[in-house]
Formats: C-alpha cells, sequence, structure tokens
C-alpha cells in the first residue's frame, strides 16, 4: 500500500469532498455524466460482476460513497433493495429527495446498521479517499450477510501510466482527495487480513490519451519543474475533454464500436497470470466474500 506525502489535513479534505458534492449537484454537465447511457453501461458492469459472484438469494445492496446515485438507481433498476452512505450533503440530499433513494448523509465509520445485515456492499471508487482503509473494511464485514460479497474498486498503482511518469499520474495530483494507494496485491492483503475471502480480480481500462499527453509534454520539455504538479492535478478533466473529443471523431467515422471492442479484448490481457501487460490497466475490481466467523 502506498501513501500520497505530504498528507493534506482531514479537515481539508473533508471541505474538497463538499466542494465537488456542491459542484456534482450545480454543474448539470456533471450531472447529465452521471447519468448517462455510457455511465449506466458503466456501473451495470459492476453490478453483473458482483451478481456472478454471489452467493446468496438477497439482494440488499449497501453502496458506500454513493454520490448522487448513479449506481444505487443502476441496481434498483435491476431489482435490488439499496441503501446508500455519502458524505457530500449536496449529494446525498440529491439522490435522496430527487431520485428518492436511501441515502443517509455521513461515513461509513459512523454508520449505524440497521438489525438486518446486508447481502452485497460496494466501495466503488472511494477507498483510496479514507484515512483509515482497514477499518473500513472492518466496518463492511460487519454489516454483511455471511457469505455476503464487497466490491471494490480503485485506481491501480501499478498501471503503466504510473510505472511511466510516476507522480505525473493523475490520480496522485487528483486536488489531494486520493491519500491512498493500492496495487493488486495490496488491495487482495488487506481484504484477506480483514476477514475476506476474494472471489475475483479484473484490472481494466488504460488511458492511451493521457499518456500520450504526457509523452508529448516530456518530450517537448516545455513545461517547468514549478508548473507540473498544478498540471497534472488537471490531467482528470483533459482526459475527459479529450476521449469525448476522439469518441465522437470515431463514431462519426463509423470504427467507434470496434475500437471499443479492441479496448475490451485489451482489458483482458492485464489480468492474465503470465499475459506482458499485466496489471497494465487504471482500474482494480475485485470481489471478495466475508468468511465465516
Amino acid at each position: 500500500m502506498h501513501y500520497v506525502e505530504p498528507r493534506v489535513s482531514s479537515d481539508l479534505i473533508e471541505r474538497k469532498l463538499q466542494m465537488w458534492a456542491e459542484q456534482d449537484v450545480v454543474d448539470p454537465e456533471r450531472l447529465r455524466i452521471a447519468f448517462e447511457p455510457a455511465s449506466v453501461a458503466y456501473y451495470g458492469r459492476f453490478l453483473g460482476t458482483l451478481t456472478r459472484c454471489m452467493r446468496l438469494p438477497g439482494r440488499r445492496l449497501l453502496d458506500v460513497g454513493c454520490g448522487t446515485g448513479s449506481f444505487l438507481a443502476v441496481a434498483r433498476d435491476a431489482g435490488w433493495q439499496g441503501q446508500g452512505i455519502e458524505i457530500g450533503r449536496a449529494s446525498a440530499r440529491y439522490a435522496s429527495q430527487t431520485l428518492n433513494l436511501n441515502v443517509a448523509q455521513g461515513t461509513l465509520y459512523g454508520f449505524e446498521a440497521p438489525t438486518q445485515r446486508f447481502d452485497a456492499v460496494a466501495m466503488i471508487e472511494v477507498i483510496e479517499h479514507l484515512e483509515q482503509p482497514a477499518k473500513a473494511l472492518a466496518i463492511a464485514r460487519r454489516v454483511l450477510e455471511p457469505d455476503g460479497a464487497l466490491l471494490v474498486t480503485t485506481p491501480n498503482f501499478d498501471s503503466l501510466y504510473r510505472r511511466l511518469f510516476g507522480n505525473r499520474w493523475w490520480v496522485i495530483n487528483c486536488e489531494d482527495e486520493h491519500i491512498v494507494l493500492f496495487s493488486r496485491a495490496t488491495l487482495v492483503a488487506m481484504l484477506e487480513e480483514n476477514g475476506f475471502e476474494v472471489v475475483s480480480q479484473q484490472v481494466c481500462g488504460i488511458d492511451v490519451l493521457g499518456m500520450l499527453r504526457e509523452a508529448r509534454l516530456r518530450m517537448r520539455g516545455r513545461q517547468r519543474a514549478s508548473d507540473q504538479a498544478g498540471a497534472a492535478a488537471t490531467g482528470y478533466y483533459e482526459a475527459r475533454s479529450s476521449k469525448n473529443l476522439v469518441k465522437g471523431l470515431l463514431r462519426r467515422i463509423g470504427v467507434l464500436g470496434a475500437v471499443r471492442a479492441l479496448l475490451r479484448a485489451a482489458d483482458a490481457t492485464y489480468t492474465m497470470r503470465f499475459s506482458p501487460t499485466r496489471d497494465w490497466g487504471e482500474q482494480l475490481v475485485v470481489v471478495a466474500r466475508r468468511k465465516a466467523d
């Protein structure tokens, strides 16, 4: 496990997360992206992975860090009974009042679990924000039924992007929010240490455009060292804009579907044990079951 240093204060992290939650609600473009068909399909794939790993017949789901409720809405449409926890006041209010989802504002650390345990817990792009990730996993285990499933997704510290460009990787410089970074091995180890059995591991997604941008900057040598951290922090938003432009171009010339199929095929190689591209992907997607006491 890797920590970002220097670590910002807990109060600053809280303020940043509240600021982003507010922007997620007031910015119509962010709301559109959160619920557009591509996002619904993205969350649908996570739900499918979780469902395939389930042993329990029940469909009671706890979504930790649920944001404005995208994943919970997808799960509800698929017949799940969902509950969410979200630290952002604005996001939690939107999910509960606008989407009529069962969402409480707060953190997992202070969560008062109902009498009936959950069949599944989801932590989608959450654990990298937590100052006490092991404690969060222990709580997740406590609120799960025996054999209940936990889905964890998080950026992959062993990704090709991070290996090539080090602290230029946008994940490290994302507005001070990402403070704990995992490789596949360290995430699996922490899950096992906290009473889980890992049953599915996937590494997926590669930011080709982001790496090309960083390579171009490096070759040109135009960026002063004092400017690097600030530029890296904007990488996420630059990448999203670039991807949308490229997707539009590929769609116009009729090859978007073929390119997506090629990228999905590449994804499969990032998880293969003896693949030369093993662990190159940007995202870890891990499902674990709660072990018996």
